[in-house]
């Protein structure tokens, strides 16, 4: 049904990748990304805005290296001073939990300060707006994830065995710290836990410094949002658009730095969001239609999502042929722009396109295969259609 729209979309990722390539946050070409993006939402929208906003983008994966720098430190210190080798990791702990765990902005103010820049266009409906629609993707690439590209098979591994290292090591240090034991023994712990560092290096180039053509993850999700866009502009100019529901595009910047591109959005639009009931229809990962999911939590499990707008999006994906289940986000899988939005009271939900666990994923996910091959037109439409029905049930109240 919307075969059209999905090729369109698809071009438009392909045209923009081709001309632009990678769109590291920060970077020329995600300005330039941005810039282009207003400029196709513009004849689809009654105001379009592109607006900029302070991010350090360094700081979402430099954790890693802080960590390893102090595991460092805790066991050179360990036998002469059990207590300051527990808080070196202790520390190291607090900031995994909060910049990785919850994205919280705790050590960002170290890294170099660079400009985001996230896209807005608003189509108001024929009537007055009662409640309004967020359609969202963003448009910045993802560093390539290392672990991904090298021996995938070793992924959990690799990642679990480093972080099960500093776990364990956090807890012997505060155990012998507290116990006070001979020196030797203080000694054999620190040789032991040094000889351990071998499962906690390989995370130093967990991700490296280049970034991904960034296809399916996400810029096409910003085309199928235009798509979403242009589908009601058409309609209302031929009356028959929507009637008291708000449509708002948002093309986010910055979420493979820690979702700070939406964060800045919720925060400078929190107005905005309070003054009508607020849905967010978020889509990140687009590549296979039969492996729809919509998530009914965010960020690590961390903030709970819409599970009215999950089950209304769900229902619309199986109409058309696909299973597309409602489920948590797993853990240590991360987060997406929906959750920022969610915190703000928006009823959010994100669309997947892929298998959602460390586990599966994926061989395109935030690697060189990221390209517009990698996403299926199939799954182009069926995020299209959603969309679309998603916005018409909200319009005819039921979902209120």
């Amino acid at each position: 049904m919307y075969e059209k729209e999905a090729r369109s979309a698809h071009e438009a990722t392909r045209d923009i990748i081709a001309r632009l390539g990678v769109r590291l946050t920060g970077s020329p070409s995600c300005h330039a990304a941005a810039d282009e993006i207003a400029a196709l939402a513009r004849p689809l929208a009654d105001s379009v805005s592109t607006d900029k906003f302070v991010v350090r983008p360094g700081a979402f994966l430099g954790f890693i290296k802080v960590m390893i720098f102090l595991y460092i430190a805790a066991f050179l210190a360990l036998p002469f001073s059990p207590w300051t080798s527990a808080a070196a990791l202790m520390a190291g702990a607090i900031i995994l939990v909060l910049e990785f765990f919850l994205y919280r902005e705790l050590i960002d103010g170290f890294y170099a300060r660079k400009d985001g820049k996230n896209v807005t266009a608003i189509l108001e409906p024929r009537g007055e707006a009662k409640r309004q629609v967020i359609v969202s993707g963003h448009h910045d690439s993802a560093r390539i994830f290392n672990f991904y590209v090298d021996r995938p098979e070793l992924y959990s591994f690799r990642l679990y065995g480093g972080m099960g290292t500093y776990a364990a090591f956090l807890v012997a240090a505060i155990a012998l710290a507290a116990i006070s034991p001979a020196r030797t023994v203080l000694v054999a712990a620190s040789a032991l836990f040094a000889a351990l560092f071998v499962l906690v290096l390989p995370l130093w180039k967990f991700a490296a410094k280049e970034g991904t053509p960034g296809a399916g993850d996400n810029l096409a999700a910003v085309c199928a949002a235009l798509e979403v866009l242009g589908h009601f502009r058409a309609r209302r100019d031929a009356g028959t658009g929507l009637k008291s529901t708000r449509l708002i595009f948002v093309s986010f910047d910055a979420e493979e730095a820690g979702l700070r591109g939406a964060r800045a959005w919720a925060k400078a639009h929190t107005r905005d969001i309070a003054s009508l009931p607020t849905w967010n229809y978020n889509m990140d990962c687009l590549y296979k239609a039969q492996d729809t999911r919509f998530l009914s939590s965010d960020l690590n499990g961390s903030v709970p999502l819409s599970a009215v707008a999950a089950q209304a999006c769900a229902e619309a994906a199986r109409k058309r042929g696909v299973a597309a289940p409602v489920e948590p986000i797993a853990f240590l899988t991360g987060g997406t722009d929906a959750a920022e939005l969610a915190k703000k009271g928006v009823r959010a939900t994100t669309l997947i396109g892929m298998q959602w666990s460390n586990e599966a994923r994926g061989d395109s996910y935030h690697t060189l295969g990221d390209t517009i091959e990698a996403v299926s037109p199939e799954v182009l439409e069926l995020a299209i259609g959603v969309g679309v029905e998603f916005a018409q049930r909200l319009d005819s109240g039921e979902l209120d």
